[in-house]
């Protein structure tokens, strides 16, 4: 391009299949507990080697045993916000939980010291939702998955109902919560139908609450993702997520090889509940990993978890003059599973190619919008800025991430 009379060029674009790592997608390296009282600073070395190994996202599990009836120590706080910051300078954004056990399970706590450690977490939370991709729910039953609660938190809708609240208010609405059991959504509520596209990113709790599975294919309901074993109700509850998913984050792992996680159904089920972020290489899922591996499915896992945009074609101007409004045409396919669950806004970039110099024009578009399977037909109409200098430059599609100090 450059800056002058104007003329239009169409470049149409090849696919590839080479694996990349995009952000806040994919599968994720977890870093859990190794008993029920201590938590490890994430060290900035082992968050290098995940990103150097084409991942952007890691889960990590707190435990919180120590403070089921005291408040969270000023120590824990510091441990959580110095992992953050060192997520930040990897480069990689956490999953998080918390949790009040780990190995073996055992107690909670209450559903009012529940709320009050979320107080303690909210200042830390809300300074660095920058690398938080997601949280999932935690706090109540084994292992923070929303089972088994020691108080009865699990079974009584009201307890849920108020912790989940409680994290959604403490966390800032720009993210969003992953809930373990798909009837728990339904029941806290009240709505058994999935978001429409009217309440996709509203902000509302309904609107930021997705989905957890934290034993994917390990069963016929993936033992108790699913509310019953019968497969009427099992096919009602995953058509409620194939279609609530489209606006809300699905993660969560494998736990046990089974015969329900062979390619075929396995690439079938993550399709459908639009799974944006899996484990990866656990203990007790390496099985399955190597499994997919030998079955020849787990290159296409790894590129189409979560959203993979491809520019199909394009239609520039070759010449565009300071001040000036101008137009371009661009069709981009998602090629992935999902769409993005967080907000991410998209811009053209003009580099100068002698100078460097670059030049940022905001479009108005909502990638959170491009659905899998999808086709977009972006026409853009932008504005070159009144002090751009003469020359011919390149033309680059940017989706940055919203905070300033992860913008590039």
């Amino acid at each position: 391009m450059t800056t002058a009379q104007t003329s239009n060029v169409t470049t149409v674009y090849q696919g590839s299949d080479e694996q990349f790592p995009n952000p806040e997608r994919g599968f994720f390296m977890p870093f859990t507990p190794l008993d029920n009282t201590s938590n490890y600073s994430l060290q900035l070395s082992e968050l290098q080697e995940v990103r150097n190994n084409q991942m952007t996202l890691v889960r990590k599990v707190y435990v919180i045993s120590e403070f089921r009836n005291k408040p969270l120590s000023e120590s824990f706080l510091q441990t959580l916000s110095q992992d953050l910051n060192t997520a930040r300078q990897a480069g990689v954004k956490l999953i998080l939980r918390f949790a009040y056990n780990w190995v073996g399970g055992g107690e909670d706590s209450s559903r009012d010291r529940i709320l009050s450690h979320l107080d303690d977490l909210q200042p830390i939370l809300a300074s660095n939702y920058d690398v938080i991709a997601y949280m999932e729910a935690g706090f109540i039953g084994y292992w923070g998955e929303w089972h088994s609660s020691y108080y009865g938190l699990d079974s009584n809708n009201e307890d849920r109902k108020a912790i989940l609240f409680k994290l959604l208010s403490v966390l800032p609405s720009e993210r969003m919560v992953a809930l373990r059991y798909p009837n728990h959504k339904m029941a806290i509520f009240d709505q058994e139908n999935p978001l429409t596209p009217n309440e996709a990113f509203n902000g509302t709790n309904r609107g930021r609450t997705g989905a957890t599975n934290d034993c994917f294919l390990a069963s016929i309901d993936d033992w108790g993702t699913y509310s019953d074993t019968d497969r009427g109700i099992i096919e009602q509850e995953k058509t409620f997520l194939n279609l609530d998913n489209r606006y809300v984050v699905q993660g969560g792992e494998t736990c046990n090889p089974s015969s329900f996680d062979d390619c075929p159904n396995a690439l079938n089920e993550l399709e459908r509940m639009r799974w944006s972020a899996l484990n990866y290489k656990p203990s007790d899922a390496t099985e399955i990993i190597e499994d997919w591996e030998n079955q020849g499915c787990l290159e296409e896992i790894k590129r189409r978890l979560g959203y993979r945009f491809r520019l199909v074609k394009s239609v520039t101007p070759t010449r565009v003059k300071p001040a000036r409004t101008f137009s371009i045409q661009l069709e981009i396919i998602n090629e992935g599973w999902a769409s993005p669950y967080n907000p991410r806004p998209l811009e053209i970039i003009l580099r100068h190619r002698v100078t460097r110099r670059e030049y940022h024009l905001p479009i108005d578009e909502d990638p959170r919008m491009w659905m899998p399977g999808s086709t977009q037909v972006i026409n853009a109409v932008t504005r070159t800025p009144d002090t751009i200098e003469t020359g011919t430059y390149d033309v680059f599609l940017n989706l940055p991430d919203p905070a300033p100090q992860l913008y590039n």
